[in-house]
């Protein structure tokens, strides 16, 4: 197997390991529509949370603490990003990327990295799918965090984050929640307040 076909397959791999874990049984059942209010009423945060971090610096700093042994298993963030911006790194396992159909989770890029993908889309009409932008996409898959908004057992929300709190890709949403390393490489937010710039 050439090295590139062993990064792609390990890749795919990891990500589908990563979509088992997200979906394992872990949602809550279909919400009504009483319930779907009185999630947005808690998760909606009015104003916006102070010290928001980058997604990349963030998943650097848990990486570092996870190989010294001295992190623990969750941490309190608060954390800035695009909801997507950036090609698909795992089309394979993850076709309707930056969202998860029918459940109230999306990937969410670092802003710095989505500006650099937004300046060189200006060159080619917008589209993501030059060769450059998936290698690039595929170095900076550590700058991507997947936002699981939940309810107040800590469990992922049976219902799309676009219907729930009309989300859309490319906005830049700040999120509040418990922080953890994924396979020791993928941030996921258990997020319970979320910040929606107007």
């Amino acid at each position: 197997m050439t090295r590139i076909a062993w990064q792609r397959w390990s890749c795919v791999a990891w990500m589908t390991a990563v979509l088992l874990t997200l979906t394992g049984g872990e949602c809550c059942p279909a919400a009504t529509t009483g319930e779907i209010a009185a999630y947005q009423a808690r998760l909606q945060l009015v104003e916006r949370p102070k010290d928001a971090e980058q997604v990349a610096a963030l998943q650097r700093q848990l990486a570092a603490a996870k190989k010294q042994g001295a992190t623990p298993k969750t941490r309190e963030v608060v954390l800035v990003g695009q909801i997507g911006g950036m090609p698909n790194v795992w089309p394979e396992t993850h076709p309707d990327f930056p969202w998860y159909e029918g459940q109230a989770s999306f990937f969410l890029v670092d802003t710095k990295v989505a500006s650099q993908f937004a300046s060189h889309a200006k060159h080619h009409g917008g589209n993501h799918n030059c060769s450059f932008c998936q290698s690039l996409a595929r170095k900076n898959a550590h700058a991507i965090a997947v936002v699981n908004l939940v309810d107040e057992q800590g469990k992922t929300l049976a219902i799309d984050a676009r219907k729930l709190l009309d989300l859309k890709e490319n906005q830049t949403v700040v999120v509040r929640g418990k922080a953890k390393l994924l396979g020791g490489r993928l941030l996921v937010i258990d997020a319970d307040g979320i910040y929606t710039p107007r």
